[in-house]
């Protein structure tokens, strides 16, 4: 058996992704990578190609564990093996070198996010020296209303949101991995930026595109009062948009935004555990 690592930048993009995509068909919460898609989380998410992993078994990948890294943080972004590996300690031999790797590259901590009812993923990592730091709660406002509030709205570049989440930042919000302020500053031209003014303060809101009568809220970010710039944005995406259902994903417990968006009636769809293992 001839066995071999390459990275990701040694590794075919295209064989890559179509690896992703079969692997995590059967998942809970599955990845769905095209090219451009791929290109957009790697520089959003601050994914390190040299830093990510493909593994092969006589020149056949197996399994992969896809790295992004912020100074001495590192977070697993995605991470699999083809059903035919599944149980042989494949995934365990993928991590084990994966965390060796980036305790001698000088990484410090490693974050994932798991599915809290996967009982089977959840034991493995925790056998694997990771701890529930939080939980993350995806989440769905259904047959959206308008809320009684005023408002103005003006579009606005990343940067403007991008500064005005780096000082809520340094003022003790504990954004999760895709809501830190560089993120916003990376996600480029992906999302739209929008200005939420009312009479109680002023905030941003951060939207994706509309799909299937669906439109995601990527992150508000506010000084103050999360709740009025959340009910002004409900009614701002629906008059753009006539959206029936409005979705935001990982949101953390503890996050300034998380009881504001239970205020306003949005439901819990799918609940993570954010965990994290300290590496010296």
């Amino acid at each position: 058996m001839n066995l071999k690592i390459l990275t990701l930048d040694e590794f075919s993009r295209i064989d890559f992704i179509n690896l992703v995509n079969k692997v995590f068909e059967d998942y809970t919460v599955p990845i769905k990578w095209d090219v451009v898609s791929f290109q957009l989380d790697v520089k959003e998410n601050s994914i390190s190609l040299s830093d990510s992993f493909v593994f092969l078994k006589d020149n056949i990948p197996f399994g992969f564990i896809v790295v992004s890294i912020r100074k001495e943080k590192a977070r697993i972004d995605a991470m699999g093996v083809i059903k035919e590996e599944r149980g042989t300690g494949a995934a365990s031999y993928i991590l084990e070198h994966t965390v060796n790797y980036l305790k001698w590259r000088g990484i410090r901590k490693i974050q994932l996010e798991v599915v809290k009812d996967d009982i089977r993923a959840y034991k493995f990592y925790e056998k694997h020296g990771f701890r529930e730091k939080r939980l993350l709660y995806s989440m769905i406002l259904k047959k959206t209303i308008n809320q009684e509030i005023n408002y103005r709205y003006f579009p606005v570049e990343p940067r403007t949101a991008y500064i005005q989440a780096l000082e809520i930042y340094f003022n003790g919000r504990k954004p999760n991995w895709q809501r830190e302020p560089i993120s916003l500053l990376l996600s480029d031209n992906r999302y739209n930026f929008t200005k939420i003014v009312t009479n109680s303060g002023e905030g941003y809101l951060v939207w994706g595109k509309l799909e299937k009568e669906n439109v995601p809220i990527i992150d508000i970010v506010a000084k103050n009062n999360y709740t009025d710039i959340l009910k002004a944005s409900i009614n701002f995406l629906k008059s753009q948009t006539n959206c029936k259902n409005i979705l935001i994903s990982s949101v953390p417990e503890d996050d300034y935004l998380y009881q504001p968006l239970k205020k306003v009636s949005f439901q819990s769809i799918l609940t993570q555990s954010e965990m994290e293992k300290e590496i010296f």
